[in-house]
Formats: C-alpha cells, sequence, structure tokens
C-alpha cells in the first residue's frame, strides 16, 4: 500500500492541528445567530431614520409653507394641531411622549428591565414617528434624533425578541446599539453613533459585545448612504478658526454657550417639576397655553422659531447673515415650551440652532475672527452645555459640516468649556436628569408602564427575568 503523497499528508496534520482554533475564530452558532440579529436590526434600523427623516422633512417644509402664505394661519394650527397630537399620544402610549433618550437610559438600569417591552415596542416605534411628525407639522420646535435613538433602540430590541436573545449583556448592547445607530441614521453621521454609544450610554456599554456593536451603528449609516447619497447636514460652511491666535473668541464663545446651556437644562428640569401637578390635573391647558407661547415668538420672531432649525443654522452659517439675540433666546424658549407640552420631540437639533444664533452674535464682536468658524464652535458649545457631553457635540458639528479636521481643536475647546461650564448652572447632565424624573414616576409614561406590566401578567416577568 503506498504511502500518501507528502504535501496531502501535511495538509491533513495542518487542518488536525488548527481544527479547534479554526472553530474558536469562526465562532459558534449562537455567536452568528447574535451577529445576524444585529445586522438585520442595524439594517432595520436604517431603514425606519431614513423613511422617518423624509417624511418628518414633508411635514416641516409642508408648515413652512404655510406659515409663508399666510403668518396668521400658526394662530389656528398649532394649538389645534399640539392639542390632537397630545390627544393621541395620551390615548395610543404615552411611553412615546418627549425626547426618547431618557426611556432609552432608564430601561438599561437592571432595576427597571421590566419596562423594556413597554418602552421598547413595535407600538412605541410607529407612535414615535407618527406624533413626532404631527409635532413638526404644526410647528413645533424640536428635532428628530431623540425620537431615532428611541425608535432605533426599540426597534434593535425588538428584532432581538424576535430571534430569542435573552441574555442580559446581549439586551443591553442591543438597545445601546439601536440608540447609536438612530443617532448614526439620523445625521448620518457613524462616528457621532459610536461615540454617542460610548459616551452617553457609557454605563451599559459591553465590551464582550463591542465590535459587532460598532460594526452594526456603521451599517445603519450605509443604509443611509446608500438611499440619500453622501452628504453633509449643513453643507461645507468656509470658516477657521487658528487655537493659538483666536483663543479669545473661542474662549469667549464656550463661555456664554456653557452658561446659556446650563441655564437652559436648569430651566427644562425645573419648568417641568413646576408643570407636572398642574399638567396631571389639566394636561390641555397647560398645552394650549404652551402652544399660545410658541405661536407669540413665531410672530414676534417672523416664523423663525418654528420647527428644528436647521434651516436658520444653514442661512447663520452662510455668512451672510447678521444676527442678533432675539433669535437664539427666542429659539431656546420656544423649545422649552415644546417640551413643556410632552409631544414627541428631541433637543438636539434646537439646540444647535439656537448655538448658531449664539455664535454668529459673538463672531461679531471678533472682527479678526471667522464669524463662521465662531459659529460653528458656538453650535458644539451650546450643545455640550445642554447635553454635557462634549465629545459627542463636537463629533457631532464636525460630521455635520462636511467632517473639516482644521476647525477639530477650536471644536473640542469650546466644547469642553462649555460643558465645563454648564456644570455650574445645572449639576447634572440632562439626559441623566430627566430619566432620574422619569424613574421617580414624575411623568405619564412610567405610571402607564406600571400599569401595562401589572396587567401583561407574571409569566411574562418570570420570562424576561430568566434571561437577566
Amino acid at each position: 500500500m503506498t504511502k500518501p503523497p507528502r504535501a496531502s499528508r501535511l495538509l491533513r496534520y495542518y487542518l488536525f492541528r488548527t481544527r479547534r482554533l479554526s472553530r474558536r475564530q469562526l465562532g459558534t452558532l449562537q455567536d452568528w445567530k447574535m451577529r445576524v440579529v444585529f445586522w438585520i436590526g442595524a439594517l432595520m434600523v436604517g431603514l425606519v431614520t431614513v423613511g422617518f427623516a423624509w417624511v418628518a422633512e414633508m411635514c416641516a417644509e409642508a408648515f413652512a409653507e404655510m406659515e409663508r402664505h399666510s403668518s396668521l394661519w400658526p394662530v389656528l394650527i398649532t394649538p389645534l394641531g399640539m392639542l390632537a397630537t397630545v390627544f393621541v399620544m395620551r390615548r395610543t402610549g404615552a411611553e412615546s411622549q418627549g425626547s426618547g433618550i431618557p426611556q432609552v437610559l432608564v430601561v438599561l438600569k437592571q432595576r427597571y428591565h421590566w419596562l423594556r417591552p413597554t418602552f421598547l415596542s413595535f407600538r412605541v416605534i410607529v407612535m414615535k414617528f407618527a406624533l413626532t411628525c404631527m409635532g413638526l407639522l404644526c410647528g413645533a420646535s424640536i428635532g428628530r434624533e431623540g425620537p431615532s435613538v428611541h425608535m432605533g433602540a426599540a426597534m434593535m430590541y425588538s428584532v432581538g425578541q424576535v430571534g430569542r436573545l435573552h441574555q442580559k449583556y446581549v439586551d443591553n448592547a442591543l438597545i445601546v446599539a439601536g440608540g447609536a445607530a438612530g443617532v448614526s441614521a439620523a445625521f448620518n453621521a457613524p462616528l457621532a453613533g459610536i461615540v454617542f454609544a460610548i459616551e452617553e450610554l457609557s454605563g451599559s456599554f459591553e465590551q464582550r459585545t463591542s465590535g459587532t456593536l460598532i460594526l452594526a451603528i456603521i451599517l445603519s449609516g450605509v443604509v443611509v448612504l446608500a438611499i440619500a447619497g453622501h452628504y453633509s447636514f449643513f453643507g461645507h460652511p468656509q470658516g477657521a478658526l487658528d487655537i493659538t491666535q483666536d483663543w479669545l473668541a473661542i474662549g469667549v464663545t464656550g463661555l456664554v454657550c456653557g452658561l446659556l446651556g446650563g441655564a437652559f437644562s436648569r430651566l427644562l428640569i425645573t419648568g417641568s417639576r413646576f408643570l407636572a401637578p398642574y399638567g396631571r390635573k389639566h394636561p390641555y391647558r397647560v398645552v394650549l397655553l404652551c402652544a399660545l407661547v410658541l405661536v407669540l415668538l413665531g410672530l414676534v420672531t417672523g416664523g423663525m422659531t418654528y420647527g428644528s432649525g436647521y434651516e436658520q443654522a444653514r442661512h447663520l452659517l452662510s455668512g451672510d447673515a447678521d444676527g442678533d439675540w432675539s433669535f437664539p433666546l427666542a429659539k431656546m424658549a420656544a423649545t422649552l415650551v415644546s417640551y413643556f407640552t410632552g409631544i414627541p420631540g428631541g433637543l438636539f437639533s434646537p439646540s444647535l440652532a439656537a448655538g448658531a444664533g449664539v455664535g454668529n452674535v459673538i463672531g461679531g464682536l471678533f472682527p479678526d475672527s471667522s464669524v463662521v468658524g465662531v459659529t460653528l464652535v458656538a453650535m458644539a458649545a451650546f450643545l455640550a452645555g445642554v447635553i454635557q457631553r462634549p465629545i459627542t457635540s463636537f463629533v457631532i458639528v464636525m460630521e455635520l459640516t462636511g467632517n473639516r479636521h482644521d476647525i477639530l481643536l477650536p471644536l473640542m475647546a469650546g466644547a469642553f468649556v462649555a460643558a465645563a461650564v454648564a456644570k455650574l448652572v445645572w449639576l447634572r447632565p440632562l439626559y441623566d436628569s430627566l430619566a432620574e424624573r422619569l424613574q421617580e414616576g414624575e411623568g405619564m409614561a412610567l405610571d402607564r408602564a406600571r400599569v401595562v406590566s401589572t396587567e401583561s401578567g407574571p409569566a411574562d416577568e418570570r420570562g424576561r427575568g430568566g434571561g437577566q
């Protein structure tokens, strides 16, 4: 009997020695199941976010067209529209109210894992989508990034439930990945999504699934890129700053934006607490009062305070506009009263618009510095002052303005200064404070969630608890 060729024997020996290593490298069936769930979830988050962005833009444009036709139309449309939005929200699912990021932070805590089926259901995705668009259709000063985070987390979690992934660390990673993918797809900024996952949701960021998580965030951005193409929300504004020469302008911008951002957070939290008892007794009166204030601000500013603020920010970044304090202060007030109504909507876009207004004013005080450059720094600084997440803030502004790395250091400096100054006015980060209020049961969402969770029966809790 002849021996097999030497090459064949060597190949068989190599395969025998590396068989276990190959299996370890390829992963188990459960590992691949988890990856497929993450990938499918990321693709679905990208598709939902693109559709959400398209419908939200249509609603905002419809209101803007109506307001351009007659500035008096909002006197009728805005109050009625906001009342209708709150009515539908209270009848169909109050857990979809507000930004959505506080809900995601709450359900990531082990103590509140029982809230996940309520706060992260397919129904929440549908209602968040519809109600945010209704708010934009009636001119509310809200953004779509916060709702995108909530819908992304809900979509990814729901896909994980369909795929029967019940392990604690996988559930947490799915929620984090979904929320971050929502940011990535909403801004068309994958790096911002990754940073948001680490900075805002870091308490639940798991090293064991970090690679799969990051890939899911990137996949959602690829879906947006494939459908909407490569674009930058604010184009490519021309305006550079030298941190060694323009340090005074950058420092003043960070200081002012930090004070204003911290004051905005303080007013939002304290105002919500002040209105909460009255809002529980007479919710529609509070909505009507806030809507009338929003209309008044719109009439005074010529309609500039309606909507997310993207168009106003683009106009200020063009360098052709001479801003004053009326727009950023009015935009802050419009965003506050819009939030007090409880309708779904985010704070990122209005904060960027208000920051652009502040930067345009401060830039005029430093003739030797670029007004557009100072405006960019102010956008990052004001957002950092509001949410107290400086890295997320300057990365978002950098990616929304064409990834201009020549402005990176000024953006970083302004954001970190503003975040530090904001803590002097309001110590806790905004979304952490809102999540604490939700945990205290001061809003409709948590009260309704307790009822729904009780009605779902102890068997459901045992099933969920087993995987925790």
